[in-house]
């Protein structure tokens, strides 16, 4: 593994290359590792990353933070910008092409994971050098942020949003004309609503079985997410409060955790940049479940990085509403297309809705998404540190990603 910076003027993106392990070829095939939304690469990105660069599959890949987040450039900070996301993708196919002798410059490829899915399809469509695209969990942001998790809430309530955010739009001008500095450290500080056991942020423990069994699945059917039924007293039944002592996590990483500090997003220098809110709110029972298990890995040992901040600058929500990284895919995407979610992911809908526009776009009818695994028993979380299923994934988008750069 070798640390690299990639050049996305006028700044930088920090990546790691994996190179492969037993390349059978002089020149090998790529993939991009296109991260979710607040995650940075020393999570599970890089392990996908890692994992695909040995046998049988050996690629070249790419993890890498994206714009305005974790140690890679770009001002104002917490800036979700779709399109700069997007635009982070070609950014590393131009690395790729470019600072790689031996990549296949012919079979660059992308596989994006819930939101950084979203991305990897809206790349693919723009940038004709990517030439397959796979997805896990996937979501596309700008309907998770006009219509919700389970996609029934309603637009119009969002008019307020819009009308609120560009009253900030003047103290993010400030900050947009000089550097910003990284925010300070704030481990040790007490959290409101959470109980906290030698630093560390108290929350439900979830019994993965049980809550499985009380999830039905969210389909997309007649062009309307169907909402999950929960059955609320088995999940409760199966959560029990916890300190986090002695806990043994699948990805255990640092001891201390942020949680959700009020005081955290109001800091004077971020004052000036406008205001900034948790990229994933406080979550409470009455949540899904996957909300909660997301709350759960990015914000407790569980995968907490120091770089993966949990912050969102509001000047971000316009962009997110009026962003949606499945427009015209029926007449751009044309690359094969990987899908795999899990059977008890309420974010299900997502890819579904992405398989019925690549099928309305085909006039044979029947092109739609070229593979889609559904796992069933396991939730949008499971995907990124359970062991069988990063198994499965790697697995899957190795063997499928071979042989459709077989066939160029």
């Amino acid at each position: 593994m070798s640390s690299i910076t990639i050049s996305r003027a006028p700044y930088q993106l920090s990546g790691r290359l994996y190179t492969p392990e037993a390349p059978t070829t002089n020149y090998s095939p790529a993939i991009i590792i296109v991260p979710p939304s607040n995650a940075v690469k020393e999570q599970f990105p890089s392990t996908y990353a890692r994992l695909l660069s040995r046998r049988p599959h050996n690629f070249y890949t790419v993890c890498y933070d994206p714009s305005n987040f974790g140690a890679s450039g770009g001002n104002p900070r917490y800036l979700e910008d779709p399109n700069a996301r997007v635009a982070d993708v070609s950014a590393v196919v131009d690395y790729l092409m470019k600072e790689v002798r031996r990549v296949d410059k012919q079979k660059i490829t992308v596989v994006g994971f819930c939101s950084g899915g979203g991305y990897a399809v809206a790349a693919a469509k723009k940038d004709w050098r990517i030439k397959a695209v796979a997805t896990v969990s996937l979501v596309n942001i700008g309907d998770l942020f006009r219509i919700g998790w389970e996609g029934r809430e309603p637009v119009r309530k969002h008019t307020e949003t819009m009308k609120n955010v560009g009253e900030e739009r003047r103290k993010e001008l400030r900050i947009m004309m000089r550097p910003v500095s990284s925010s300070s450290s704030v481990s040790g500080m007490s959290i409101t609503g959470v109980t906290l056991g030698n630093g560390l942020p108290s929350t439900p423990i979830v019994d993965r079985d049980a809550r499985r069994r009380s999830v039905t699945p969210t389909t997309f059917e007649n062009g309307l997410p169907s909402t999950p039924v929960v059955d609320r007293d088995a999940r409760r039944k199966s959560m029990t409060p916890t300190t986090f002592e002695n806990l043994n996590y699948r990805r255990p990483s640092t001891p201390t955790s942020p949680g959700f500090h009020k005081d955290l997003y109001s800091t004077p220098e971020e004052e000036e940049m406008g205001k900034v809110i948790p990229f994933l709110q406080p979550t409470s029972e009455k949540s899904h479940v996957d909300l909660q298990e997301l709350t759960e890995y990015y914000t407790t040992p569980r995968a907490y990085h120091p770089r993966a901040e949990n912050k969102l600058l509001q000047q971000s929500l316009p962009l997110l509403l009026t962003f949606d990284a499945f427009d015209f895919v029926e007449t751009f995407l044309k690359v094969p297309v990987f899908c795999m979610i899990g059977g008890m992911a309420g974010s299900r809908w997502h890819t579904d809705r992405l398989d019925i526009m690549l099928r309305r776009g085909s006039q044979s009818g029947i092109r739609g998404v070229d593979r889609m695994v559904v796992v069933e028993g396991v939730g949008h979380v499971d995907f990124f540190d359970g062991f069988e299923e990063i198994d499965r994934v790697v697995g899957d988008i190795g063997a499928w990603m071979r042989e459709k750069l077989a066939k160029l």
